[in-house]
């Protein structure tokens, strides 16, 4: 349920409070999750996801793979005779 911005008051922190606990994992709540709405729950659960594969998973995953070849292998002309 949208509550207008002005008189949310401390519902601002304890939604604060729970999209940080599910974005660290951490299972803490204030109880205000079952007044969520279906996109907010949704969200919490994507937060939870997002908090179990880490930041630097996530960043890696983002960036895409890496341009070039791996592997570089270096060249010399060899003289025989």
């Amino acid at each position: 349920k949208a509550v207008p911005f002005h008189k949310q008051g401390s519902f601002f922190t304890a939604y604060f409070f729970e999209a940080a606990s599910a974005l660290g994992t951490v299972g803490l709540s204030t109880g205000v999750t079952p007044t969520l709405s279906a996109l907010g729950k949704a969200t919490l659960m994507v937060l939870m996801f997002a908090g179990r594969l880490g930041p630097l998973t996530l960043a890696t995953f983002a960036r895409g793979p890496e341009k070039g070849p791996k592997v570089g292998y270096p060249e010399e002309q060899v003289m025989l005779g």
